[in-house]
């Protein structure tokens, strides 16, 4: 009888072996460096491939809306305005539901819920400031 252990478990020379698909890691995982871009591995930024700045450019404008929107959410419950505060959470789903219009490609819905989000950020800043 033969003690339980992992050598039965791994495949000998010869045996076949499944593969994992192309792209994927032995954990399933889709893996992000292709092996013959190596000597772009190390390039940061839009200078590789097709010069797609548009990538870069929405991830600003996610990062920056959302530190002001959390920025006026947090003012306004600091100093107490609870009509800022409620104008502010109403920007960031506006917002939101305007990135899924954009992922949807749905340009209209996109163009008017980025513009009620404006418009909700403004009423937000003015009752904070008066």
């Amino acid at each position: 009888m033969r003690s339980a252990s992992v050598d039965g478990l791994l495949p000998v020379s010869g045996e076949r072996v499944m593969r994992e698909s192309l792209g994927q890691d032995e954990y399933g995982s889709a893996n992000p460096f292709d092996p013959d871009d190596l000597p772009n591995l190390n390039a940061i930024g839009p200078g590789i491939g097709n010069n797609d700045f548009e990538k870069y450019a929405v991830a600003v404008i996610i990062v920056f809306g959302a530190l002001i929107i959390g920025g006026l959410m947090a003012a306004s419950m600091t100093f107490g305005h609870r009509n800022g505060f409620l104008f502010a959470l109403g920007g960031a789903t506006s917002a939101w539901i305007s990135g899924n219009a954009l992922l949807l490609d749905r340009p209209r819905i996109y163009a008017l819920f980025v513009a009620i989000a404006a418009l909700m950020l403004i009423a937000s800043t003015i009752t904070l400031v008066t």
